[in-house]
């Protein structure tokens, strides 16, 4: 890709939080990605605005050229339904591509599933697929089906870990070794083992993540190190021991050792011979006793050493940065959006695998809107509040939760939440902390069941289509509605509710300021309903038979009425708000 020149995109990342101070390359990647493109996360407040045309807030597939689903967020896919935390069908004219991470069965940690990831990638009708593992497991997943898949190695940012390059003189320790060593890295535990044994008495750096020292055990920790002081141990070293990982990986680690500049990479037999080559820019053994061959011979001949370092540095520097495989990246996009047909979407929502039923279209109850809370202190207490149980309120909104086949236990998807409380009888349905809740990709939401309105002064409507953001998560890829944010509650209310009516009553807001915003309203609920619920209020008997009156007129004089009806039961003086008939609390 050196002769390569990117075109620059508009492009939605879809990850959440990253600590990159614990997965240095999830962040490495995308900002390589962003120096070459306007790169938006999916957080970000302009990913979304109002459709000049019907007034609602909505995707703007114009606004993009491409979608990343970066590779925290495929990590721990196990359902390939698993919701993309946005709506996919608004931007389904826009490709977009999955870096998939973890694409092996592990007994030791979350990996998700390999089937449910390809089978999701495809679902999401993704232009292209990328791994980590190498080019006969990318060959083995377009094979599979769906999608070509390219083996994109790992880079390197080479000024951060190529600072001391050329400083040889600063080096007091023979062999380094850093990483997890746990049982799912045995050969580690055999090398540091031969290593700490072998009689010359090997002058070693040793740092571990295992539990133990984690947890504080003894030897050295390679958790405790900075990225900085990373850099500085590796150029403090001669010699620097890396193994390949799960599938035969090439971890970041090769990369990072070999942009150095001042440390010998020796690793065990990697079946990858384009990356580099044995004896020319680092060197590979076979066994133990190999290994301690090797480690012998370089640290007495040190012209050698130097010179397959120099030449290491060489190789990262023309191939291997995050900035190479920022320019691969999109070239291999770039490639496989021009043999799509232009005029074909993405994706299909009635294609979706596997088929759990007709798409939703959201007609089975009706979305009131986000409503967020009117303080931080109710963050994370969005109708939680019970009060005592004689009260004829009685608590608004009753938690549920469920069990599920994934990672993150529970969640809950609208269709499950929306079932669960039909069947609780109860008129009134909300879903916050879905989405992008956690930040650690594909949430579903916290359910909850209602019965009478909210608490006016906890929570207030969304009065901005950058506010209407905090709701627009989805829970399902099947199921697209809102399912809520970490401080905004998606608020639905069930249609047909003949065996409750008098507990209808939409939340209301607690400053008039905010009341206006645009109308998800397909249809209005049942007038009668609405008039023996103010019935059983007791509101005043004239204003009752006016707003009566008024619901016998037109379309604009029902809805008017409907809004003023909410309003007196809640205490509100009808001519404090004005009211229009595209308009819905």
């Amino acid at each position: 890709v050196a002769d390569y020149s990117p075109p620059r995109w508009r492009v939605l990342w879809v990850e959440g939080r990253l600590d990159c101070r614990t997965w240095s390359y999830y962040c490495d990647v995308r900002s390589a990605f962003s120096a070459l493109h306007e790169v938006i996360r999916v957080s970000h407040s302009s990913v979304i605005e109002a459709d000049a045309a019907t007034g609602k807030c909505r995707l703007d597939a114009k606004r993009f050229q491409l979608i990343v689903v970066g590779p925290r967020y495929a990590t721990n896919v196990v359902n390939a339904l698993e919701p993309l935390g946005f709506s996919r069908a608004q931007l389904a004219t826009v490709p977009l591509v999955v870096l998939q991470n973890k694409m092996y069965t592990s007994a030791t940690e979350l990996t998700g599933s390999v089937t449910a990831k390809l089978q999701w990638a495809t679902n999401l009708g993704a232009a292209a697929g990328f791994t980590w593992l190498g080019s006969r497991k990318a060959a083995e997943f377009t094979a599979s089906g769906g999608l070509p898949y390219h083996w994109m190695p790992f880079g390197v940012d080479a000024s951060v870990y190529g600072k001391f390059a050329g400083n040889f003189t600063d080096q007091p320790f023979d062999i380094g070794f850093t990483g997890s060593s746990g049982p799912k890295y045995a050969l580690r535990a055999e090398i540091t083992a031969a290593l700490r044994s072998d009689p010359a008495r090997l002058r070693t750096y040793f740092g571990s993540w295992d539990k133990k020292n984690v947890a504080g055990g003894g030897g050295n920790r390679w958790f405790t190190l900075s990225r900085v002081e990373y850099v500085q141990q590796i150029a403090r070293t001669k010699i620097w021991v890396s193994t390949t990982g799960p599938e035969g990986i090439v971890g970041t680690r090769f990369f990072e050792v070999l942009a150095s500049g001042t440390t010998l990479l020796l690793c065990n037999r990697v079946n990858e011979t384009s990356l580099w080559e044995d004896g020319v820019h680092l060197v590979m053994f076979d066994g133990m006793e190999d290994m301690l061959r090797k480690v012998h011979h370089y640290l007495s001949h040190e012209e050698e050493r130097r010179a397959i370092v120099t030449a290491a540095r060489t190789l990262v520097l023309e191939r291997h940065t995050w900035a190479a495989r920022a320019k691969f990246l999109t070239r291999a996009t770039e490639e496989a959006v021009a043999r799509h047909p232009p005029e074909v979407p993405w994706f299909v929502d009635g294609k979706l695998s596997p088929q759990t039923g007709p798409p939703r279209d959201g007609g089975k109850s009706l979305l009131l809107g986000c409503y967020m809370p009117t303080n931080t202190s109710h963050r994370y207490q969005i109708g939680l509040s019970m009060p005592d149980a004689s009260s004829k309120w009685g608590a608004f909104l009753r938690q549920e939760h469920r069990l599920s086949n994934r990672p993150y236990k529970t969640g809950w998807s609208v269709a499950e939440c929306e079932d669960a409380c039909q069947v609780r009888g109860a008129p009134l349905f909300g879903l916050f902390c879905g989405g992008f809740c956690h930040g650690d990709a594909h949430m579903r939401g916290v359910c909850y069941c209602g019965k009478r309105q909210t608490d006016s002064q906890a929570l207030r409507p969304s009065a901005t289509c950058e506010q209407e953001l905090q709701c627009a998560t989805t829970c399902s890829l099947d199921d697209e509605r809102p399912c809520g944010g970490v401080a905004a509650m998606a608020l639905y209310l069930r249609q047909g509710l003949a065996e409750a009516p008098s507990a209808i009553a939409p939340p209301v807001a607690s400053h008039r300021r905010n009341l206006r915003r645009p109308t998800r309203m397909s249809s209005d609920p049942p007038i009668q309903e609405e008039l023996d619920y103010l019935r059983e209020t007791g509101i005043d008997e004239s204003l009752f038979a006016a707003v009566r009156a008024a619901a016998a007129g037109g379309v604009t004089g029902r809805r008017d009425a409907l809004l003023a009806t909410r309003f007196a039961a809640s205490g509100w003086r009808c001519e404090e708000a004005q009211f229009h008939s595209t308009e819905v609390v």
